[in-house]
Formats: C-alpha cells, sequence, structure tokens
C-alpha cells in the first residue's frame, strides 16, 4: 500500500468541523484523488480535527498521529452482477511527521462496507464543500 500525501491547507475546512462529516464536491477533491475518473467516484466524505491527534487499529496494523479519515464511493462495473456495484474504500490521514505543512493518507483499507448495493443515506443537513469560496 502506496502513502499518498496531502497538504494541510486540503484539509483545513474539513479539520474545522472537529470530527462532524462533510461531503466533499468537485475542486475541494483532494489532489491525490484526481486520479479516480469522475464517471467512477461516486461520493467522497470525510472528517478530522488537526486538535488531539489519535491512534487508530485497523487490520492488526496500528496507527499513530491520525487526524481524519476519508470514505471514498466509486462505482465499479465488475461487482455489478454480484449486486453490489458501490465500492466503499477507506482512508486514513495522518500528520507527516518530517514535514509540518503535509498529512499522509494511508488505504485503500476494506472493512465489512466495503461491498455496498447503494450509496448511504445523508443527513439533509450534511456539509457539502465545494469551492473556496465558502
Amino acid at each position: 500500500m502506496k502513502k499518498k500525501r496531502m497538504s494541510k491547507a486540503e484539509f483545513e475546512k474539513i479539520a474545522q468541523r472537529q470530527w462532524v462529516p462533510v461531503q466533499l464536491v468537485g475542486d475541494e477533491i483532494p489532489a491525490w484523488m484526481k486520479g479516480i475518473p469522475e464517471d467512477k467516484c461516486r461520493m467522497v466524505l470525510a472528517s478530522g480535527t488537526f486538535i488531539d491527534p489519535r491512534i487508530v487499529r485497523h487490520d492488526g496494523i496500528t496507527y499513530s498521529d491520525v487526524v481524519g479519515g476519508m470514505d471514498i464511493y466509486r462505482y465499479d462495473a465488475n461487482d455489478e452482477e454480484k449486486g453490489y456495484p458501490i465500492n466503499k474504500d477507506h482512508y486514513i490521514i495522518m500528520l507527516d511527521p518530517k514535514n509540518n505543512n503535509a498529512l499522509l493518507v494511508h488505504g485503500p483499507l476494506k472493512d465489512n462496507e466495503h461491498w455496498l448495493k447503494k450509496l448511504p443515506n445523508l443527513p439533509d443537513d450534511i456539509t457539502i464543500i465545494e469551492s473556496d469560496d465558502e
């Protein structure tokens, strides 16, 4: 699993909400995700904070200095015939110990919610972050 980098500036609007999930749209999708074709990426949810980083354990691995997470919901035609056309990939966002202005992105991590029949229902009042004009 290759680590990706993300600037702290790209995560700032997410971190301000202190673990309250947000939906990212358009230009607010982080640069490391730009390789995912638009027709496949159906939804991006994120949450986190720069205050009080956490220790997270996933699949036998311990991650320190965790400041957030992202879930990418993407369409996978290969899984459609199985009845699960949506795949959720989870990413853990951590402080980069070598660069104070950067974050490390670990993933994709799979869990029991990786194969889904449909996108999750979101609360009507979820914050959508879609441009720098907010």
